[in-house]
């Protein structure tokens, strides 16, 4: 079995407790116009240009099947519509400017990664978080994977939005550990903004898993303009209550993906935006807190 993978990072401390291997898998059905991955988004492999480091040696040119590379004046430049993301150009460049996002891996390729750190994991009490994109899209690689995990006695989580059908949802975490769930709006109108899902099943299924007796803890990004509103949190602290769910982490808008979106020539609509300080989010953590959940901020 393979699953398609966009990266995967060691020594996290957030996404779960302890020390945390994170595996990002690629492919996403929700469109946040505040995405810090939109490398993510695509489930097939997606090539990235950064021409701030391109030195425009011109290797690459040769290298490209589809002629999506060229010289205009003295500089190297993409045609995307032509780019068919077969990587060729990754290889010609040695400065870095062109990555190619996404590659397949097995599930024994991905244990053996996640094994090198079983002694970090079991000094700091932490494990595996896989997240993305959207981790439930994949359902049967993340369940294999944290199913080999549980046989090795490693913690496992996973960060999802909760937009999927229940039954590809269950699929993909009866054998997780922690349930890692995103909460970016509790408004059906500016949720049919970034899902084609309605907002009604999120909800459901955030209800069946804490019924099923996983452990779920919310997170919430809070974003400008979109949910940054003490309303929001009263509401998200309401479904919290309802649910026994006895966390909420608060993620504050930032911009340290937003460099990727001109390496992938999409359009980013919060360019303009300022990132949100902790302290912007410290009276909405005291309003959690007193409602008896604990909250952390960054998750």
């Amino acid at each position: 079995m393979k699953g398609n993978i966009l990266n995967i990072e060691r020594y996290h401390y957030t996404d779960g407790n302890g020390i945390r291997i994170m595996v990002f898998m690629k492919g996403c059905n929700l469109r946040c116009l505040w995405c810090s991955n939109p490398e993510s988004q695509r489930y097939n492999p997606q090539l990235a240009f950064n021409k701030n480091k391109c030195v425009n040696c011109g290797r690459c040119l040769t290298q490209c099947p589809q002629q999506a590379i060229y010289i205009d004046g003295r500089e190297v430049c993409m045609d995307y519509s032509l780019c068919r993301n077969c990587g060729r150009c990754v290889n010609a460049c040695y400065s870095d400017a062109r990555i190619l996002y996404g590659k397949e891996m097995s599930v024994d390729e991905v244990m053996a990664e996640i094994l090198k750190e079983r002694n970090y994991f079991v000094r700091s009490k932490g494990g595996v978080t896989f997240s993305g994109g959207e981790a439930a899209l994949q359902a049967d690689f993340v369940r294999e994977c944290s199913r080999r995990c549980r046989l090795e006695y490693i913690n496992t989580a996973i960060e999802t939005a909760g937009a999927v059908p229940w039954e590809q949802l269950w699929h993909a975490v009866e054998y997780i550990d922690e349930v890692l769930f995103d909460i970016k709006t509790l408004e059906d109108a500016d949720f049919k903004k970034i899902s084609r899902e309605p907002l009604q099943l999120v909800l459901q299924n955030l209800s069946k898993l804490c019924a099923k007796g996983k452990q779920v803890r919310i997170r919430c990004p809070i974003i400008p303009g979109f949910n940054y509103s003490k309303e929001f949190i009263k509401k998200v602290v309401n479904v919290a209550l309802e649910n026994g769910v006895k966390q909420i982490d608060l993620l504050p808008f930032h911009q340290m993906g937003s460099y990727k979106y001109k390496s992938l020539n999409k359009p980013y609509a919060f360019k303009e935006e300022k990132a949100l300080e902790r302290d912007a989010v410290i009276p909405y953590a005291d309003f959690i807190r007193a409602n008896g959940i604990k909250c952390l901020i960054g998750g």
